[in-house]
């Protein structure tokens, strides 16, 4: 390429690189004026901006310099504020400054960096915070303080350890920091604190004015088995239900319920501890002040059955007064019985008074006397002698029982059985079940005992001999038992008499079973139903008589009898 033309080249780069330079510097103005007009966003920085659209899913802001951010329209549900509208300014956090996302912006972020401070001055300040309780999770509920969640442990909730987890879902309340770190975020809380030293604050002022005898009022906080809990202005007072009323209460809940007013007498008091017991029953009149000349011995009530037990049963006669029914005065006809076999706790019953004891707040009280006594109505039907027919109810050593009546029996003694024999051999010709006839022998009203007899039904074959012998008198029996020392004569039907071998004559020949003899009667014993015999004493009773018959002939001068003659030469054979 020649010179000129290398030359003219040259100028015409120079001329078209003019307006590129011109461009360049024209760029870097425009940008300059442009990030004058428009302020550079930093993440993390807050700022304000006015709303200029909402819509279902975010709220669009005009940040300034023609900046727009969005924030999610959840987060204002979150931090529990509504909705802003077009034009209203709102405080927000640069979460993105721009790319790809453009600008995003939080108010849940700023919210949470202010929340955030006051937690932290609140656990070092020991100051509470509003929360609201979200849901229970494991071992206690998750809270929001605003913007921030925090856990409160089950044993940080309530002063009340059994309050349900209803009762505190959704509600708002004061709460204290137990524990706060940002990495990683954890905050802990608890209701507790703040509520038990309110309690003590009010337990504090309370027990400084009151004093034992003190009226107060308050409501029913909880019940339980044993009494109730009152809220009497800052301190739970224990209401006893022995406290409650003069009249006998199983459970609270028969006459209190939940948050109920109540007024009591304070009945202890301790103001180390800030327990208080108080009474309402303390305000009621004690209907044992005129129980005294309200009942006596010998009354007939009407009482409702409130409690049994082992030994009897408790009888409210009327509200603050009971009485007593032992088991023993249940039933006429049950020995020891149980009181829950004749009554059932609620039963209206009759009673007798047996006897009142107003110092003692006791009365006695009878069943069984508001009925007839069993054995004085069946004594009066059948009198002592009467016969009458039973079944063997059961048998023992001693006799048998005969049923009279559903509820009575009668015994029949061993010794009532028969006149002629005794012990097992008079019981063993009777069974269970067996219908026998009986005669009344005695009626023991007091000891509740009937006595019978079958022996009875018959004359006594004792006696029937007896009328017609007396001591000295001969007889005649028949041996049927042999002895070391005896041998029993059987004189007639069941009775039989000892003769003592002392009493038979040496020159007698042996006695021997089923010999008939002839003896004299030389003692009668009834209480022992005994007849003693004695054939020596006979003999020489014969002997004397013959010696009498013989001096008697000898005087009338007459011939003796051979009998005489006999009796003579027997004397002269002893001589």
């Amino acid at each position: 390429m020649d010179e000129q033309n290398l030359t003219e080249e040259n100028k015409r780069a120079e001329d078209a690189a003019v307006p590129t330079v011109v461009e360049e510097e024209s760029f870097k103005q425009l940008f300059e004026a442009s990030l004058k007009e428009k302020p550079v966003l930093k993440r993390g920085e807050s700022i304000k901006g006015f709303v200029v659209s909402v819509d279902s899913e975010v709220v669009t802001l005009d940040v300034g310099g023609k900046n727009e951010g969005t924030v999610n329209i959840s987060e204002f549900e979150t931090i529990g504020s509504d909705l802003p509208t077009v034009g209203d300014e709102i405080d927000v956090m640069v979460t993105s400054a721009g790319g790809r996302d453009g600008v995003r912006l939080s108010v849940l972020e700023g919210r949470r960096r202010e929340l955030w401070s006051g937690i932290d001055a609140a656990l070092e300040s020991g100051e509470t915070v509003e929360a609201t309780v979200l849901r229970e999770v494991k071992g206690g509920f998750r809270v929001n303080l605003g913007g921030l969640e925090a856990f409160m442990p089950r044993s940080e909730t309530d002063i009340d350890v059994r309050i349900a987890a209803e009762a505190l879902i959704g509600q708002m309340c004061q709460v204290a920091i137990i524990e706060a770190t940002h990495r990683p975020e954890n905050i802990v809380v608890s209701r507790k604190q703040p509520m038990a030293k309110e309690q003590q604050a009010k337990r504090a002022r309370l027990l400084e004015t009151m004093a034992v005898g003190d009226r107060v009022t308050g409501r029913v906080k909880r019940l339980t088995g044993f009494g109730a809990f009152v809220d009497i202005g800052g301190i739970d007072a224990l209401l006893h239900v022995s406290d409650m009323a003069w009249r006998r209460i199983e459970h609270p809940s028969e006459i209190l319920s939940v948050g109920q007013a109540v007024s009591a007498e304070v009945l202890k008091l301790n103001a180390e501890t800030g327990k208080v017991s108080i009474s309402m029953k303390s305000l009621q009149e004690d209907p044992w002040m005129s129980a005294s000349s309200t009942y006596e011995a010998g009354m007939r009530l009407t009482g409702t059955v409130r409690k049994l037990l082992d030994f009897g049963a408790v009888v409210e006669l009327e509200p603050g007064i009971e009485g007593m029914i032992h088991r023993s005065e249940l039933s006429w006809t049950r020995k020891d019985v149980k009181p829950t076999e004749v009554l059932s706790e609620g039963d209206v019953v009759d009673v007798a008074v047996l006897a009142i004891e107003p110092e003692d707040r006791r009365i006695k009280l009878s069943l069984k006397e508001v009925s007839d006594n069993p054995w004085q109505a069946w004594l009066a039907d059948h009198p002592v002698g009467s016969k009458i027919s039973g079944k063997i109810k059961n048998i023992t050593d001693f006799g048998f029982f005969v049923g009279l009546t559903v509820d009575l029996d009668g015994l029949v003694h061993i010794g009532n059985l028969s006149w002629e024999k005794e012990g097992d051999e008079a019981i063993k010709a009777y069974s269970k079940s067996q219908e026998v006839e009986v005669v009344v022998l005695g009626v023991d009203i007091e000891r509740q005992r009937i006595s019978l007899g079958i022996k009875q039904l018959s004359d006594d074959p004792f006696e029937v001999f007896l009328s017609g012998v007396k001591r000295g008198g001969v007889v005649k029996g028949k041996v049927i038992e042999l002895n070391s020392g005896a041998a029993m004569v059987e004189l007639a039907d069941g009775v039989q008499a000892r003769l003592a071998l002392r009493e038979v004559p040496r020159d007698h020949d042996a006695l021997k079973a089923g010999e008939e003899v002839e003896a004299k009667v030389i003692e009668i014993n009834r209480k022992r139903r005994q007849v003693d015999l004695s054939i020596r004493q006979l003999l020489h009773d014969e002997e004397r008589q013959a010696m009498r018959s013989y001096r008697q002939e000898l005087s009338s001068e007459q011939a003796p009898s051979a009998l005489a003659l006999e009796l003579q030469r027997k004397l002269l054979d002893k001589k």
